[in-house]
């Protein structure tokens, strides 16, 4: 099963396979299936596949592709079951083979997977985003899991893109030599192992959360938590929801938190941006609307939809539409026609 969206770039689509363990949700029936793959759209044939999640994936595969180009550099970025992002070069090295370009762990090294959502390490759910030559990406977990701590990050894919490991850190063993990637957990404090600095590393910034309100700590309404939702950015100004349902603002080239606010419900979509407007939905069925402005963290408008909104409000031909778990709804101001049977 594949729950990604597939991309296309000219005559090249790119997919994310999803694979991922079994009803066990322990075993990975077959590690060593393509994780990543590229074909062409006209005739269907695999260009080059890619198995680097391995057996190193946590549950599954969630998030689709996404293609960019960095000055003379296409890039397509593909987020693994194991929670690190891959990028590489769309149309492969020539030669039928995948061709890596760096990687990166968004998750802290220390951080552990545990059934259930128990554990402090995440999958990437959402689809990574590209703005002025900056990728970003949070992290989360299937919301059956439950709530937890997340990681939103900012990346500069051109760091190195000779296939290097562009991670903020490195895993050590107690002689000094790097650890390899491990499913669970890259390191184990328990074990004399540490976490050192990366000279190579693609990390802008790093948001868990910011002490908006100035009281010296971080409070829960000011950490970042797991998140399903993909960012939205404008004139330097970004916003994500979690799952834990706090609305997130942040300034996109720093990663400073402007504000927060607590939604109520759990929030599984993405903004949308647009006129001068941030749109986000929630689990029970509410459309909060925000100016589109750092000063601002309260609603200017909350609209009941009648049922969940799980889905992102998308804006077409001056109508917009929004779906909830049974409607799909197309607004536009003025409108007279009454909603289809």
């Amino acid at each position: 099963m594949c729950s990604c969206s597939v991309t296309c770039v000219g005559d090249i689509l790119l997919v994310n396979t999803s694979n991922g363990v079994d009803e066990s949700h322990i075993n990975i029936p077959a590690p060593g299936a393509p994780s990543f793959m590229a074909m062409n759209k006209n005739t269907g044939e695999v260009l080059w596949t890619d198995k680097s999640p391995g057996t190193n994936i946590l549950h599954g595969q969630w998030s689709s592709p996404t293609y960019a180009r960095f000055g003379d550099t296409e890039q397509v970025l593909f987020a693994g079951g194991d929670g690190w992002l891959y990028s590489f070069v769309p149309a492969g090295d020539g030669a039928g083979n995948a061709k890596l370009l760096w990687k990166f762990d968004c998750n802290p090294k220390e951080t552990k997977w545990e059934l259930g959502g128990a554990g402090t390490r995440n999958n990437i759910i959402a689809t990574p985003v590209v703005y002025d030559g900056m990728v970003y990406v949070a992290v989360g977990q299937d919301p059956e899991h439950g709530e937890g701590l997340g990681h939103l990050w900012c990346i500069d894919p051109l760091k190195k893109t000779d296939g290097s490991d562009v991670s903020p850190t490195l895993a050590e063993d107690k002689d000094g030599k790097i650890l390899p990637h491990r499913r669970l957990q890259a390191v184990n404090v328990n074990a004399d192992e540490q976490t050192v600095e990366n000279p190579d590393s693609a990390e802008i910034w790093h948001y868990t959360g910011g002490d908006t309100n100035d009281n010296g700590e971080i409070d829960w309404e000011e950490e970042m938590h797991r998140s399903c939702g993909t960012v939205a950015i404008k004139d330097d100004i970004l916003y994500i929801s979690d799952f834990s349902g706090l609305f997130h603002c942040l300034n996109a080239r720093t990663g400073e938190p402007y504000w927060t606010y607590d939604l109520f419900a759990q929030a599984w979509g993405s903004p949308l941006i647009v006129d001068g407007h941030v749109y986000i939905g929630d689990e029970d069925g509410d459309v909060a609307i925000f100016e589109h402005s750092t000063e601002s963290n309260e609603p200017i408008a909350e609209v009941s939809m009648n049922n969940s909104v799980y889905s992102t409000p998308v804006v077409a031909n001056g109508v917009l539409f929004i779906s909830n778990k049974s409607t799909l709804f197309a607004i536009k101001e003025g409108a007279q026609s009454d909603p289809a049977e």
